[in-house]
């Protein structure tokens, strides 16, 4: 069935060349078989060279950058065939006998009932009709190279998209794959100091872990889960880790569309909010975070955490912390799933470190 599919139009367009001439030839209630013979003869010459071209010269040649090998082996077919159709046109000549008698049975008509005045005569010149011939033959092989062509570069479109896709959920898997262990390492980090403040509150912290392992290796499977889950995801993380927090923190929450049924590709947002608590508050000053998670239902989100600048040493160079493996994958992962359809900033501000991220998930791109 796809084999015909791609042989159905050559037969649609054949069928065309070959009868339109016929109704042309017999309008006027007679047929004369010779033009129309010289005719299928031409239209034989012409298929032969764009099948030639079409199916072995242009895949063999000139795909393969040998252009004076092909121009020389069209040359040499267009010969063949010419020297061929003289062949043939000289078998198809009727006898000599036959054409005096017609010419005889002319000459007793008035001169407009079957020739042309004198100094007239029934055709174009010679030299027109070569040059219509062979320009004929350019505008053939000029064809198949056009459509030939065009195949090509539309099959080489869909390999280079098929391509591109499987790249695509290779790199997608090592970021991922990177990303996992990164969270967990964080996050046993944190446990880790809450046993030496609070066994209980720590216990409790691994029951809170559990649950989110459970949603990382288990729950996500898919490049895009529910969005709702994704929020509740981050909310389990933050309440998590508020735990180990002292009074000199001030942690400020919003968190709205909980209810949305869009989806998301996972894990979006617990880098940016991991790297907040990492480096942006000590139990033993004064520092903040704010995180603000809205949803513009069927639209977009947009996400912004904000972090208190500390003066210790080992903060200083703050811009060059949060630019590591968390958010130079984030960056990525945005790249190759939301392609001009998102916004990510992190900077360094005055006293805090700002991270903005806005996803788009219709063609909009000026929501929120």
């Amino acid at each position: 069935m796809k084999n015909f599919i791609k042989i159905f139009p050559h037969i649609i367009i054949w069928t065309i060349a070959l009868l339109v001439p016929i109704y042309l030839i017999s309008r006027e209630g007679t047929f004369d078989y010779k033009p129309y013979y010289n005719y299928i003869i031409r239209m034989g010459i012409f298929a032969i060279l764009f099948y030639a071209n079409y199916s072995y010269l242009i895949e063999k040649y000139l795909f393969n950058r040998k252009f004076a090998l092909y121009v020389v082996t069209n040359i040499a077919l267009i010969a063949v065939l010419v020297i061929l159709q003289t062949f043939v046109s000289e078998c198809m000549r009727p006898d000599p006998e036959v054409v005096q008698s017609i010419e005889q049975g002319m000459r007793k008509k008035p001169p407009h009932m079957g020739r042309f005045p004198e100094g007239k005569h029934g055709g174009p010149p010679l030299l027109m009709r070569f040059i219509f011939d062979y320009v004929s033959i350019i505008f053939v092989i000029g064809l198949a190279v056009a459509i030939k062509t065009t195949i090509r570069w539309y099959r080489d479109s869909i390999n280079f998209e098929k391509a591109k896709s499987v790249q695509l959920e290779a790199d997608l898997r090592n970021l991922r794959s990177q990303l996992n262990p990164h969270f967990l390492f964080n996050t046993l980090n944190n446990i880790y100091s809450l046993i030496a403040i609070d066994q209980n509150r720590a216990q409790d912290a691994v029951h809170r872990l559990s649950n989110l392992l459970r949603y990382v290796m288990y729950d996500n499977d898919e490049k895009f889960v529910p969005l709702d889950k994704e929020l509740t995801f981050t909310q389990n993380y933050i309440d998590l880790m508020k735990l180990r927090l002292s009074a000199n923190v001030k942690l400020n929450v919003l968190i709205d569309g909980k209810s949305s049924h869009d989806m998301i590709a996972s894990l979006m947002f617990i880098t940016l909010i991991e790297n907040a608590f990492k480096h942006g508050i000590n139990n033993g000053e004064e520092s903040f975070i704010d995180v603000s998670i809205l949803v513009d239902p069927g639209k977009g989100v947009l996400c912004t955490v904000e972090n208190s600048l500390l003066e210790r040493e080992e903060n200083m160079n703050m811009e060059e912390h949060n630019s590591g493996i968390g958010l130079t994958n984030l960056s990525k992962r945005l790249d190759l799933l939301y392609p001009n359809r998102h916004e990510f900033i992190a900077e360094k501000r005055t006293n805090s470190f700002f991270t903005l991220l806005r996803i788009d998930f219709g063609k909009e791109n000026n929501i929120l």
